[in-house]
């Protein structure tokens, strides 16, 4: 049978406030919910010892519950937005012992010796956890909501399980998100796509602070609508989204935040492309959040000058490995801007995952459908005109007949961001030369960030006063020269370019 959920997580325990303050909510608004059941649960994962199961995304559990014992199987499915719908079948069994032999055949994928990887099967890791049960009625649907507390464990390494999960026993997904809303508006929740199997291999392998590399463009199919262009978009950038605050959740890495804010970014730039076309309040009212929401990220600005500044890679640490004091400076204030805006926090925000939710809804029920007309008319119809809109607002920012400095680099920024997303997010709908076309502007966009960095440099000298800070202004002067010289040989290069569309 398939399951649609929809999973938060939690940063700590919430069974007790749950009960305290989400159910008296939904009492309020007409729903039935019906009486707590607790559940013991210790769930053994298995797999072959060459990882058969994770490499074809399949999930196998033996769960065990007051001396009763089920066998799961788990397949990838599909996400949208944070709604994941997958098969899954469940065997009883006599014992905690696994047979694989028990499922129908149909049910692994192509080629899977289901009966070989049976001989084979080793335990991986454990999940173990309370389970506290509600079934929510509300509107001909039945939700299950399930607060799961506990720990995923290989016996040497251990993380906590604080989750929420919402299932759809019967009717539609209009009732799961209206409760999503009432449970997001009272605990700090995040959305998430990482099953209880992910985080039991992440635990088992370890978690790696990488960054998850974006395409040249967004890969669209050919003769793509305009209503799958933007579902597309909108899934990779929220996929993105959810990959890189796992990340950051999970390493504390502050690489992962700019990505983090990227992301944002392009769900923004996203949205307003396409809102024009795409017309349905729904639409709207997400742009709107996301115009509040996105200026929260603009310190990742000066956190990503930090880094780059502090980066070994960098052409600042031939300079800055001579003075140690201003190294330890800009190490102390990249902790300090972390610590000041506190990103957990934001992604555990109402306002956040109040996003992730609309983003969700929004690809699930395709609002404009029923209010607006172009919807199912070829992207390419449109590509077009945003494309060459955006060219002429970028030609008449950096006009070629006048020489720019480094803070009129700064100041088109923006508009030159947004300008090579809506490219990222069209370009593979044209067979021109889309990479030589975009190559130079992109270049100019590094050079912004390497100007900000340098910019922020001299605020830190002129801030600390080091040793030598004359020699520090003078070095920082050339480079500046120098990066200028080069991003206005680029810019008269990249404005003589021929457009792909």
């Amino acid at each position: 049978m398939a399951e649609i959920e929809l999973k938060f997580v939690t940063p700590r325990h919430t069974v007790n406030a749950f009960a305290d303050n989400v159910i008296p909510a939904l009492t309020q608004l007409g729903m039935q919910v019906a009486k707590a059941r607790h559940m013991q649960l210790q769930n053994d994962y298995y797999d072959t010892p060459e990882h058969d199961f994770q490499k074809n995304k399949i999930g196998f559990r033996v769960r065990g519950n007051d001396g009763v014992f089920e066998q799961t199987l788990k397949t990838q499915g599909k996400v949208s937005g944070g709604l994941h719908e997958r098969a899954e079948y469940n065997i009883d069994l006599d014992s905690s012992h696994p047979d694989l032999t028990l499922f129908d055949q149909h049910v692994w994928p192509a080629k899977f010796d289901a009966r070989a990887a049976n001989a084979k099967l080793e335990r991986q890791f454990s999940t173990n956890f309370t389970r506290t049960a509600y079934d929510v009625s509300f509107d001909g649907s039945l939700i299950e909501v399930v607060l799961d507390e506990g720990e995923a464990t290989t016996g040497k390494a251990q993380s906590p399980i604080n989750e929420i999960e919402l299932e759809v026993k019967k009717g539609g997904v209009s009732a799961l998100f209206a409760i999503a809303e009432v449970i997001n508006s009272i605990l700090p929740v995040t959305v998430s796509d990482v099953s209880k199997a992910a985080q039991g291999y992440q635990l088992l392998n370890g978690v790696k602070a990488q960054v998850a590399p974006m395409p040249d463009f967004l890969p669209l199919p050919s003769q793509v609508s305009t209503e799958k262009a933007f579902t597309i978009a909108a899934q990779h950038a929220l996929t993105h989204w959810q990959h890189h605050e796992h990340l950051y959740l999970q390493t504390g890495s502050v690489k992962m935040l700019g990505e983090v804010a990227r992301s944002i970014r392009l769900l923004l730039q996203c949205v307003s492309l396409y809102l024009p076309v795409l017309q349905c309040s729904q639409l709207l009212e997400l742009h709107s959040l996301l115009m509040k929401y996105t200026p929260q990220w603009l310190w990742q600005d000066d956190l990503q000058s930090l880094r780059y500044l502090a980066s070994r890679k960098s052409l600042f640490h031939k300079c800055l490995s001579r003075h140690p004091s201003l190294q330890s400076y800009v190490q102390g204030r990249k902790a300090g801007l972390v610590q000041a805006h506190d990103p957990e926090g934001l992604f555990y925000s109402t306002q956040s995952t109040e996003i992730k939710l609309r983003v969700t809804q929004l690809l699930h029920e395709l609002p404009w459908r029923s209010e607006a007309n172009h919807y199912a008319m070829p992207a390419i119809e449109h590509a077009r005109g945003w494309l060459s809109q955006g060219w002429q607002t970028v030609q008449q920012s950096m006009s070629t007949t006048r020489s720019m400095g480094a803070a009129n680099y700064t100041a088109i920024e923006i508009i030159l961001r947004q300008t090579l997303w809506s490219g990222f997010l069209l370009a593979d709908l044209f067979s021109g030369e889309r990479e030589a076309f975009r190559a130079p502007w992109l270049d100019i966009l590094t050079g912004i960030e390497e100007l900000k960095a340098l910019m922020m440099l001299d605020s830190i000298i002129e801030d600390t006063e080091p040793e030598e800070a004359s020699k520090l202004n003078h070095w920082v002067a050339q480079k500046t020269h120098s990066l200028l010289t080069v991003m206005e040989r680029t810019r008269q290069m990249g404005m003589q370019g021929d457009t792909y569309w």
